[in-house]
């Protein structure tokens, strides 16, 4: 019974083992998923951050173009001022340009914040990403050290399954030949019973023959005198 019990024990181990693999598979899988996600979302950060860069190269350019543009304005203005009368309207037109190229030198400045801040976060995001990855990976490589554990653990504890269904069998084996060697003793103690009844049927048998002969003993001496 014990053995059956310890039997038992050990195949409701083995059946935890072979579940334990599945959900350490299931978890991989999960695992291997979300890596290729995190890498998906890495590549796009990057694809941005290329695209955030460019823009910034764009703005540079408008930057040089309003300072020229600021520049050409002011020279206008000048000239338009040295020629009196005659170029005031020239000189209205100039500084309107000049107007308009500030007010796009200082877009392009609060673009150029706004773009150093995504560019930030941009890197700050391609950091976080790097680190999950590694730590998905990290968490793979783990959960690929408890598959191989539970396998081993599982293997182990079929073995042992194995092993204990082999001993069920063997102390059966046992019992059957105790049984038989009881059935074979108590016929043993039935014919010693029944021998011994002989033995003292043929005791009594001796004593009579015994009498039987000392009796004739005499017969024989008294014809004898």
């Amino acid at each position: 019974d014990r053995a059956r019990q310890v039997s038992s024990t050990a195949s409701e181990a083995a059946h935890a083992g072979t579940t334990g693999i599945e959900a350490v598979q299931n978890t991989n899988r999960t695992m291997v998923a979300i890596r290729e996600q995190v890498e998906a979302v890495a590549e796009k950060i990057v694809t941005l951050s290329e695209r955030t860069q460019a823009i910034g190269e764009v703005i540079a350019t408008v930057t040089d173009i309003a300072e020229q543009t600021n520049l050409l304005a002011l020279n206008a203005a000048i000239e338009a001022a040295a020629v009196g009368e005659q170029g005031r309207s020239f000189s209205v037109v100039a500084n309107e340009m000049k107007n308009l190229a500030d007010q796009a030198k200082e877009a392009t400045v609060r673009v150029r914040s706004i773009l150093g801040d995504i560019q930030s976060g941009i890197n700050s995001s391609v950091m976080l990403t790097e680190e999950a990855v590694k730590r998905v990976e990290s968490g793979k490589q783990l959960a690929d050290v408890a598959e191989r554990t539970i396998q081993q653990m599982s293997n182990t504890s079929k073995d042992s399954t194995f092993a204990f269904q082999q001993i069920v069998g063997a102390t059966s084996q046992q019992q059957i030949g105790f049984e038989q060697i009881t059935v074979a003793l108590r016929a043993i103690t039935s014919g010693a019973e029944q021998t011994a009844a002989s033995t003292n049927q043929l005791e009594r048998a001796a004593l009579s023959l015994n009498v039987l002969g000392q009796q004739l003993q005499n017969t024989v001496e008294r014809y004898q005198i």
